[in-house]
């Protein structure tokens, strides 16, 4: 099997990530840090409003996580 040569890097320095510009790469990367990061503290927030129901029920919820 024939091996590809490898491609030369743009002219900035950055090898490309399959056919995507690395800044686009790089921007895909930050929005899943940031949909993560989203997802951790909509966690910790659930978990809290339940432990705050627990000891003072009732009252005006600020999020309402209703399923």
């Amino acid at each position: 099997m024939k091996r590809v040569p490898p491609r030369a890097p743009m002219k900035n320095g950055f090898d490309r990530i399959g056919p995507f510009h690395p800044y686009v790469a790089f921007g895909a990367i930050l929005l899943l840090d940031l949909a993560a990061a989203i997802l951790i503290f909509l966690a910790l927030a659930w978990v809290a409003d339940r432990i705050e129901e627990t000891f003072w029920p009732g009252g005006t919820d600020w999020v309402q996580f209703d399923l």
